[in-house]
């Protein structure tokens, strides 16, 4: 006594009308040319299938992706007239000093084409023997705030 379940969506698919099994044989609906889908008169008679309109939505959904994601142009300017004491990929290492009203050092800066990447205690000061604290160490974060400048780096070139 098993008792198989039928789901339908209308009657005529409960009833198995000619017209349903039609339609039921054809797997998408008869195409429509573009003057046909998008044409003036007579619009409203027109019944486009699910697959035109997702082909439309989905060009239109891409075609917006596309032309909002435009990655911005960066261009790279070579030197003119190369410094001398610039190599592109060779760091430089300069003697400054760090003083904000609380802590004091004497530091070795490390650049990278005039950029500092690091700073280190300098071991030739008699004042700290080379040491510095997390303050110190960490204020090569200051430098690259734009809306600030930078007045507690002096920096001098090392021989």
């Amino acid at each position: 006594m098993s008792v198989k379940k039928t789901y339908w969506k209308g009657l005529s698919e409960k009833h198995q009308t000619p017209e349903f099994v039609h339609a039921n044989t054809k797997e998408f609906q008869d195409d429509l040319t573009i003057d046909e889908f998008v044409g003036g008169e007579g619009v409203e008679q027109f019944k486009t299938g699910r697959r035109d309109f997702l082909k439309f939505m989905g060009f239109s959904v891409a075609a917006a992706t596309l032309a909002s994601c435009e990655t911005p142009v960066i261009k790279s300017i070579p030197y003119v007239n190369k410094p001398e004491d610039v190599t592109p990929g060779v760091a430089n290492w300069y003697a400054s000093s760090f003083y904000d009203g609380i802590d004091f050092a004497n530091v070795l800066v490390k650049t990278r084409e005039g950029r500092p990447i690091k700073i280190e205690g300098n071991k030739k000061s008699p004042l700290t023997n080379g040491a510095i604290n997390a303050r110190v160490n960490s204020s090569v974060l200051s430098l690259y705030d734009e809306k600030r400048y930078p007045l507690n780096i002096k920096v001098d070139i090392l021989d």
